[in-house]
């Protein structure tokens, strides 16, 4: 517990600020008229402040070692002040550096506009839009749509000035996704699914552009955000994978060389660089701090950093030190593909959420025997949460299968056979949602396919050496 008092905090919350404009000289190099003030007595020139920016940006992707000369990166562009910068870094460094950057950028923009129904006209119009400003950096520009990633559409470069999209926008796929999130009830859980949605559609875009790594633009701000946000939410074994430079769930690296840069240094380089933003809205856009778990976090974190100004980076940092586990897990959640954590054998909360479900799918055919606290520890929940499961009986004329993993029965899943598949935090995704036939078929069809395999290999363990 901290042991700070009210009484301690007190000189720090009264603490007298310095006038901006009694701050005469430049922070670093104490000659120039500073032009930006990043926290309370921390002022830079217009000089040292753009250099400052560029030197985390290349120590970082030099920390790291992760590119190697001629590499082909796929760059995620939004149209946002992060990826905007990005790109505007990555071409400084290609072009006007002393040490050049040996890489290949080649930028990917994933189109949301699924997520509020907009018309295939105003999509088309919003593409064109990104595209426009992402080719002014002098990089090949592809495109994808969020609810067909693989799909991905390639532009010659440069881009012509009356330039229409030439992509297949399927309105029925766009309706089936926008259906998937609606019926989800927690705004929260709408958050985390559309986010792995996106972490998905990028990876599945890179790989069809033939690209091992990509870049995105989550600077340190959103990252402590998300860090905090993510703890409680109860994404404790992907918080490493997804506040690291680093997330290796998949077979394609996604790396955030803009992790050590605030958003504030951010948004005064593109101000400086005059580089043209259109950031798009998400579903939190205009919600006030109670809409979701991430935005009460957000509106926490940023109004403390006003009286602390060393908040956000204390919790980056913090977030710094948390590693990936060295023996990854052979099974990984269906959903942000990140391993398991829903193994029961040691006392948690997850117990109890696992006990409730017993109990209530159970109701009046559980042993009152079993209910004595002095018979409660010697439960098996992975066999009774077994029993309350339907599985495909092979013998069903609803089954297709050989007995081999095979079956593609078209009856409909339940939520006991999905959240065996699923992280703690997935599962709270799923859980609320209100119709389980509503979620992606992609999703759907990779649990049939694992349940499937499980049920062959819980039939043959018994024969293998």
């Amino acid at each position: 517990m901290c042991s700070l008092t009210e009484s301690e905090l007190e000189p720090e919350l009264v603490k007298t600020r310095l006038d901006p404009s009694k701050i005469l000289v430049c922070k670093k190099c104490k000659e120039n008229k500073p032009s930006v003030n990043l926290r309370v007595n921390d002022a830079y020139c217009k000089e040292c402040f753009l250099s400052g920016v560029h030197h985390k940006f290349r120590a970082t992707l030099g920390k790291h070692k992760a590119m190697k000369p001629g590499d082909k990166v796929c760059v995620a562009y939004s149209g946002g002040v992060a990826s905007s910068a990005l790109l505007h870094l990555l071409k400084t460094g290609i072009e006007s550096d002393h040490k050049k950057l040996l890489f290949r950028p080649e930028v990917l923009h994933v189109d949301e506009g699924s997520l509020f129904q907009l018309s295939t006209e105003e999509r088309l119009a919003n593409i064109r839009n990104r595209v426009r400003e992402a080719s002014v950096y002098g990089f090949l520009v592809h495109i994808c749509l969020l609810e067909d990633p693989s799909n991905v559409v390639s532009l010659s470069h440069p881009v012509p000035e009356d330039f229409i999209p030439q992509i297949s926008i399927q309105e029925n796929a766009a309706k089936s996704l926008f259906d998937s999130i609606q019926s989800i009830k927690e705004n929260s859980a709408k958050e985390d699914f559309i986010s792995s949605l996106r972490r998905r559609a990028i990876v599945e875009g890179a790989k069809a552009m033939k690209c091992g790594k990509v870049f995105t633009g989550e600077n340190s701000t959103k990252i402590s955000i998300d860090l905090l946000s993510g703890v409680s939410m109860g994404k404790g074994i992907n918080l490493a994978h997804e506040t690291g430079f680093r997330d290796t769930r998949d077979d394609v690296l996604v790396l955030r060389p803009l992790r050590d840069i605030s958003g504030k240094e951010l948004a005064v380089y593109t101000q400086f660089h005059r580089l043209q933003c259109s950031p798009g809205p998400n579903i939190a856009t205009g919600k006030d701090s109670l809409f979701s778990i991430r935005k009460l976090t957000e509106d926490f974190l940023v109004g403390l950093q006003a009286d602390f100004p060393a908040t956000l980076s204390t919790v980056f940092r913090t977030g710094d030190k948390l590693q990936v586990d060295e023996e990854p897990s052979s099974e990984t959640c269906v959903l942000c593909e990140g391993p398991l954590d829903t193994d029961t054998e040691d006392h948690c909360a997850l117990q109890a959420t696992y006990w409730s479900l017993i109990v209530s799918s159970k109701g009046k055919n559980l042993d009152e025997k079993m209910l004595s606290s002095d018979q409660l520890h010697k439960l098996n929940l992975d066999t009774l949460r077994s029993e309350t499961s339907i599985n495909c009986d092979t013998s069903s004329s609803d089954c297709c299968g050989e007995g081999d993993g095979s079956c593609k029965s078209s009856r409909p899943l339940r939520l006991q056979e999905i959240l065996p598949f699923l992280c703690y935090s997935c599962m709270r995704t799923v859980t609320s949602c209100k119709n389980l036939e509503q979620l992606p078929a992609s999703f759907l069809d990779e649990v049939r396919r694992k349940r499937n395999r499980s049920e062959m290999k819980s039939e043959i363990k018994d024969f293998l050496l």
